[in-house]
């Protein structure tokens, strides 16, 4: 997520945003792209990971290890204060992409200067049976945060290894993307600079962005611009993404099951482990404030955006609360739209971990103790599944 001086600027403009204008992380051409030709494929999908071999594929223990490190060794990533870790990480992520056996032409760093500063971003690229068509799961590194965004890059890193040696059917790019947090610099540059045979031929990006401190852990899809017109837009890759996390074992509580209960209940639903939720959020049920983007979509804020401009699919992991209101003047803004993640309102600021001083290892441990283990047991196979597609 986007520094906290954006995010309140962004939900302080919703309205604006309702009407089509820029937001947190600027569109990268000139406005919403017909969805592309690799869209097509994406109902006829399947994946041979299921129940009974999903922990083939879940590389959770190794996802815990990667976020204590970063919690403990690099926990200031900012690429904007030349005193922090971040070319550390930088470094150290290639480094285990190599002792895990990838070559040297397999990994690319594309450097740039964007607002300002020298952003590189990592791009791990796995050629698949069908070199046509591609499957983009990236994450951002940079940032101060264990959890926004520790815990993506270290999930991306833990699949990335753990898949070593296994053949796709789809090429498959991993992507550490750098300086999301002051823009989505890395994601809107990688994005932009895609050829149109390229972009045509990616299948969907997933995001993994904030999955470690928040109560539910959910999944999105879909795109605002033609949300905002009452069509439901490029939702494929989320109706496919809830469709394999059931044939992993476990539980979706879809728009579908999200619509209303809050105006039935006052509250969420009952928390439970191994189960997916979504921004319950409707023009029939909208939020009791700050409402902007329906259900299964959420807020153009992280390095989906670019990429759903080219007229991409997106599937985008991050746990948080959505019902969540918050307690104080300060948080009123946020309420009800994912950037406060408990609802334990004595907790972080106010119930909020992300872009704030809060969100660190110890915090994590201290607060919610295995809590980021549980997510990563559902996040992690069902990255594994969406990559492994054909």
């Amino acid at each position: 997520m986007n520094k906290k001086i954006a995010l309140k600027m962004l939900i302080l403009m919703v309205l604006v945003i309702a009407a089509g204008a820029a937001a947190a992380c600027a569109r990268t051409d000139g406005g919403f792209v017909s969805p592309n030709e690799a869209s097509e494929l994406i109902p006829d999908l399947t994946t041979e990971i299921k129940e009974e071999n999903r922990a083939d594929f879940d590389f959770t223990e190794n996802a815990m290890d990667y976020l204590e490190f970063i919690g403990t060794k690099l926990p200031v990533r900012d690429i904007t204060d030349k005193g922090s870790d971040h070319e550390a990480a930088r470094e150290w992520i290639i480094s285990e992409l190599k002792k895990a056996g990838y070559s040297d032409d397999q990994i690319e760093q594309q450097k740039f200067v964007g607002e300002g500063s020298k952003v590189t971003n990592i791009i791990l690229t796995v050629e698949g049976e069908d070199t046509s068509h591609q499957i983009i799961a990236g994450a951002h590194y940079d940032g101060d945060g264990v959890g926004d965004n520790g815990s993506g890059t270290a999930l991306l890193l833990a699949n990335a290894v753990g898949l070593a040696g296994v053949k796709p059917h789809y090429t498959v790019k991993y992507i550490f993307f750098d300086a999301e947090e002051i823009g989505c610099v890395g994601s809107s540059y990688y994005s932009k600079h895609m050829s149109d045979e390229e972009a045509a031929g990616t299948i969907y990006m997933i995001n993994l962005d904030s999955l470690a401190f928040g109560d539910y852990c959910n999944i999105y899809g879909g795109d605002q611009s033609l949300s905002e017109k009452g069509v439901p837009g490029l939702t494929d890759g989320y109706d496919i993404a809830a469709d394999i996390t059931e044939q992993l074992g476990f539980e979706v509580m879809r728009t579908s099951d999200l619509d209303g209960y809050f105006a039935e209940h006052g509250t969420g639903p009952e928390i439970e482990e191994g189960t997916l939720y979504t921004n319950p959020w409707t023009d029939e049920n909208p939020s009791p404030s700050n409402y902007s983007v329906p259900s299964p979509a959420t807020l153009p804020a992280s390095d989906h955006i670019g990429f759903m401009y080219r007229g991409i699919e997106y599937i985008y992991f991050e746990a948080t609360n959505w019902f969540a209101e918050g307690e104080n003047d300060d948080v009123e803004a946020t309420s009800y739209t994912g950037y406060i993640e408990t609802y334990d309102y004595s907790l972080g600021e106010h119930g909020m971990f992300m872009n704030t001083e809060y969100d660190t290892w110890e915090n994590l441990n201290k607060y919610f103790p295995g809590r980021a283990e549980k997510h990563f047991r559902i996040y992690s196979p069902l990255l594994s599944a969406m990559i492994l597609v054909k």
